[in-house]
């Protein structure tokens, strides 16, 4: 069916699936800045806890909650990543569809979802032994929030337990 689709219908169905797209990458990064916002605010409050000795228990709550927050956070990124994943596939097979011209096996720029797929993979081939020079994917960027987060949060709480 999807073969034989008319232009109208192969414009409705790029038309869906950026609307899906888009949709979803918003939400992706709505949710990352959610979590940002509650890990900063529990941060302050397990510091704030730290100052007075007679809240330190409370403290070791606030660095497990953090760590379970981290967690689940991570878990919801992960669903959003495979639903946006689900959606690039799609785009990109409108996309070779596309009547143009692909440039010595680079994709034609206006093949952005292509195009883009070609670049990364150039980067990731060039990484550096440097952290700096590599190459970093919003996912990865996040699970090193995720990873980071969750581990002062561990610490946290085992410090707080330790001083309780």
């Amino acid at each position: 069916m999807y073969d034989s689709a008319k232009p109208q219908d192969m414009k409705d169905f790029r038309q869906y699936a950026w609307d899906y797209f888009h949709y979803h990458a918003k939400q992706r990064l709505t949710t990352f800045n959610f979590y940002i916002i509650i890990c900063s605010i529990l941060a302050t409050g397990y510091f704030t806890a730290l100052r007075d000795s007679a809240t330190t228990g409370f403290g070791s709550i606030v660095g497990a909650l953090l760590s379970f927050l981290s967690f689940i956070f991570w878990k919801l990124d992960i669903r959003n990543r495979q639903m946006i994943e689900n959606v690039v596939e799609a785009l990109k097979h409108i996309e070779a569809d596309a009547p143009l011209d692909d440039n010595s096996g680079t994709p034609h720029i206006l093949k952005l979802f292509l195009y883009e797929e070609a670049q990364t993979k150039r980067a990731k081939e060039s990484n550096g032994l440097w952290p700096w020079n590599r190459h970093y994917t919003y996912g990865r960027c996040f699970n090193l929030v995720f990873l980071v987060f969750g581990i002062l949060g561990i610490l946290g709480c085992l410090y707080g337990a330790a001083t309780f």
